[in-house]
């Protein structure tokens, strides 16, 4: 490891509403490790919680008390004693430090701030995959994966820290280290997080989550009250809802509104929550601060818009609506009445797309320009209100509210001409169309083309994504699922493609071919959106799913039906 060099750089910011905030990184002199361009992209991600004001000044400055400020720190040069005692002074006054990686075993070269911290790390373990797992019960734990993975080099404990609480802990050696702790120094508090040694770890979202807590932890803040959910409609995915808020830390269900006395009794026969025939009496609830609608297409406009006069924040069903101005209405709502509205779009979690997502963004087929979707198969249409015109929007909107939000997160240019076909020549006793194509031109020269037919004996693949570099395909599997009746019989049923993930296969060209790999398809994440619902209300973390991306899905959408309706005809726009 070379030598330290100066700090070269002082990041700090605050945060706003409830404690100020420094971060600080230093610059070492060799290329192994550079802490400075490494945390941008977690000072990107910080910027963008919703609570956290951070701003960046040049020049170097020194550590002062500053009440209850919070001191982010990731460098390798050792302070000075004048430093050390600005930070003891901080500590004891009430501030709050947080050390980055290797920054405890750099700065405890000086033994004043060793005898602060309670003791030193010893040296970093090689680069691997470590398990990591939040301690049951800290700052930290809520919400966040029982075990994530992220590739690091350990700091080792020589020996174990005295008068800390754990935060975090890695599986090592068949034991467990603790890799992150809280240790009060008078009326402060200094956490260590010993993971940040390897740069690329900074860009990962797990890793910026997990400084995001101890942020929390250092500054003393206890975790904040859970919000109560209700939910306006009660149809088919209902229960779906209802259950994922049931599971999350820091979301209670509160209440279930729906027209139907049916629904109503299903729902408190499984939830614990208070019936509502009419959604006024559900808005008047004290108890509500997010509702979540799940009424047809044709009436989130006005559920919304009452909703959010209400008060609430708001979860809306997708599709976020039919047409452009009812997304602007409804936005325009949501920032006078200053509350957060998003849209269920839940397949963003879903393990195939993010292995082709993670793959495109890695680089691995250079730059995209050419996408295939497709969804579907020869089979009657359900008789629910989704393969109803009038109350869904059409057929583009059905399964087009997920895969044009695919389409536009992997092309991300803006979007400049869309044109449309439908077909109705099978199902008649439906007024959706049997089979739509929609072809979608971006301002950069890429193209995107998406079919759902229910008039296709044969697939096509789910995805076909060209690139500079290479290419990507996900393969339906046609899975079975067998069970054995109760006379001993084999049962088997044949799922529909779309309930297994896809085979997403990375084609790259190679000397004398093409190689071709098999995409590792990641665990799903359990109750995704939800999480990052109550993350984003409760702690001010980044929304996943913001309305104003919706409102691009809707727009390509809504240019898509008109052109269908004129025969094909191409449509104009920008978004």
């Amino acid at each position: 490891m070379p030598s330290p060099g100066p700090v070269n750089r002082l990041r700090w910011g605050r945060l706003s509403e409830l404690f100020p905030l420094r971060v600080l990184f230093s610059r070492t002199d060799g290329p192994e490790v550079d802490h400075v361009s490494a945390a941008s992209s977690l000072l990107r991600w910080l910027r963008s919680c919703s609570r956290l004001e951070v701003r960046a000044v040049q020049g170097r400055e020194e550590i002062r008390p500053a009440g209850h400020h919070v001191v982010i720190a990731a460098s390798e040069r050792t302070p000075g004693d004048a430093e050390v005692a600005a930070l003891a002074g901080h500590l004891r006054a009430g501030g709050g430090l947080l050390l980055l990686g290797g920054t405890l075993a750099a700065w405890s070269r000086n033994p004043g701030f060793a005898e602060l911290a309670g003791g030193r790390p010893g040296p970093a373990g090689p680069r691997t995959e470590l398990r990591v797992r939040p301690q049951p019960g800290s700052p930290l734990a809520q919400r966040l994966d029982e075990e994530i993975r992220l590739t690091d080099r350990l700091q080792l404990a020589e020996r174990p820290v005295e008068g800390v609480d754990p935060l975090l802990t890695v599986a090592w050696h068949f034991g467990d280290q603790v890799v992150a702790w809280l240790r009060p120094v008078g009326a402060g508090r200094l956490v260590h997080l010993g993971l940040g040694c390897v740069p690329e770890v900074f860009g990962s979202t797990a890793y910026q989550q997990l400084v995001h807590r101890c942020v929390w932890a250092a500054a003393g803040m206890d975790t904040p009250a859970a919000l109560g959910v209700g939910l306006y409609g009660y149809g088919a995915i209902g229960r779906e809802h209802a259950g994922s808020i049931v599971a999350v830390d820091g979301l209670e269900l509160q209440g279930v509104c729906d027209r139907s006395p049916q629904r109503l009794a299903d729902a408190a026969a499984h939830f614990p929550v208070s019936a509502h025939l009419e959604s006024r009496s559900l808005l008047e609830d004290p108890r509500v601060d997010v509702v979540v609608v799940g009424v047809p297409p044709t009436l989130h406009l006005p559920a919304v818009l009452e909703c959010l006069e209400a008060g609430k924040h708001v979860v809306c069903e997708k599709p976020f609506a039919l047409r452009v101005d009812e997304v602007d209405r409804m936005l325009a709502a949501a920032s006078s009445s200053r509350r957060t509205v998003t849209v269920y779009q839940s397949r963003r979690w879903d393990p195939d797309f993010l292995a082709m997502r993670e793959a495109v963004r890695r680089g691995a087929i250079g730059d995209p320009f050419y996408l295939e979707a497709f969804i579907g198969g020869f089979g009657h249409p359900c008789s629910y209100w989704h393969s109803d015109e009038s109350t869904s929007g059409g057929t583009i909107f059905d399964w087009g509210s997920h895969y044009f939000d695919w389409m536009l997160q992997l092309l991300t240019g803006e979007v400049v001409r869309v044109a449309a076909t439908a077909h109705k020549r099978v199902w008649h006793d439906v007024t959706n169309a049997d089979q739509v194509r929609v072809d979608v031109a971006f301002e950069g020269g890429e193209q995107a083309t998406f079919l759902q037919s229910d008039v296709a004996a044969a697939l096509k693949p789910k995805w076909y994504l060209l690139g500079t570099g290479g290419a990507v395909v996900g393969d339906w599997r046609l899975e079975t699922v067998s069970e054995r009746a109760w006379t001993g019989d084999l049962v088997e049923q044949r799922l529909q493609p779309a309930e297994s993930p896809a085979t997403v296969r990375l084609h790259r060209p190679a000397p004398g071919g093409v190689d071709v790999t098999e995409l590792a398809i990641p665990a799903r994440a359990v109750n995704g959106f939800y999480r990052n619902l109550a993350d984003h209300l409760l702690l001010g973390e980044p929304l996943a799913v913001r309305a104003e991306e919706a409102k691009r899905n809707v727009a390509v959408m809504e240019a898509a039906t008109r052109s269908a309706a004129a025969g094909g005809r191409a449509v104009e726009l920008r978004a």
